[in-house]
């Protein structure tokens, strides 16, 4: 074993599964920091791989082991600011009333965040749509799918939705109804993110409503 591999966080199998865990948590974590200083300074567009490694002190194949594409990179460092800005929300999300009025008032939120993120917002787009696993763990979401789940709860505990369907998979039609909108202001910037959003909200309560 290299003295690389042991920097890098190489797996040993006498090493607790919690003590593993978070060593490649930190690894993670400095690989997205290095390459979220690069993106910021030389755009996104201009940044390659190689250059991430260097900066974040990997070898290209630990680079290439936890992140496959510069996308994956990207996903992962504007979900965890998401994931961060949702944390003080998740209460209210919870107590919600309404989906209808907790759903426009986070995607408001969101309209304003992306019109501040919008050149990162093609390429992640199209890695989300790439990589959707309909099979995925529910607990390993990250981003705005736990919210909306959250939500939608709270709308069929108040009988405002269809309660026969579960929450995560109507958490999940509506996520993709979200990135349909983003992809639909991204091909056409004279549309209004906002007006977008309340389409979303609209259709999904409608179709979804409890009868």
């Amino acid at each position: 074993m290299t003295r690389q591999s042991i920097r890098e966080g190489a797996v040993n199998t006498s090493i607790h599964p919690g003590l593993r865990a978070m060593k490649k948590s930190q690894l993670l974590e400095r690989i997205a920091s290095a390459a979220g200083e690069l993106f910021l300074s030389k755009g996104y567009v201009a940044v390659t791989m190689e250059q991430v490694a260097v900066q974040a002190d990997v070898s290209k194949r630990t680079l290439y082991k936890y992140f496959p594409a510069k996308e994956a990179i990207l996903a992962h460092l504007l979900e965890d600011e998401l994931a961060h800005d949702l944390d003080d929300r998740q209460l209210g999300l919870q107590d919600a009333r309404s989906f209808r009025a907790g759903a426009s008032a986070l995607l408001a939120e969101s309209a304003t965040w992306c019109e501040g993120h919008s050149d990162y917002l093609l390429p992640y787009i199209r890695y989300k749509f790439s990589v959707f696993e309909p099979g995925a763990d529910a607990g390993s979401d990250r981003g705005l799918v736990p919210a909306w789940e959250a939500l939608i709860s709270a709308g069929q505990r108040h009988g405002e939705l269809d309660p026969n369907r579960p929450a995560y998979q109507l958490a999940i039609y509506f996520h993709y109804l979200y990135l349909g909108a983003l992809m639909r202001w991204i091909t056409g910037r004279d549309l209004s993110l906002a007006g977008e959003f309340e389409t979303v909200v609209r259709l999904f309560v409608e179709g979804a409503a409890a009868r």
